[in-house]
């Protein structure tokens, strides 16, 4: 997978076309760090909530936006009966998909 950052204007807006409830968690902005308390969390999410409220475009330093060009993606569809349906793509060098049904 080719990967690239989006430009910081691309990344801002697609951070902003999200729910309030994602900017929200992105001004949180402590993802894996170690937390103290369920209620340490349940002020910092208190307290983003009204800024991202009060401010729908507040900026998010951290927010990127990344392009990703897979090579192959492959999709998995869980089954009662242990029938999956397992999908992979790959890209052609005509700039297409090859589709091939996989065994679950």
């Amino acid at each position: 997978v080719k990967t690239a950052d989006a430009p910081a204007d691309q990344a801002r807006a697609d951070l902003h076309a999200r729910s309030t409830g994602a900017l929200a968690a992105a001004l949180t902005g402590r993802q894996s760090a170690e937390l103290d308390s369920p209620e340490e969390l349940a002020r910092a999410s208190q307290a983003a909530w009204e800024r991202a409220e009060r401010e729908p475009d507040a900026p998010v330093a951290s927010w990127t936006l990344y392009r990703l060009r897979p090579a192959e993606v492959e999709f998995f569809q869980g089954e009662a009966r242990r029938r999956h349906v397992r999908l992979a793509y790959r890209r052609t060098a005509e700039e297409g998909w090859d589709r091939r049904l996989l065994w679950p």
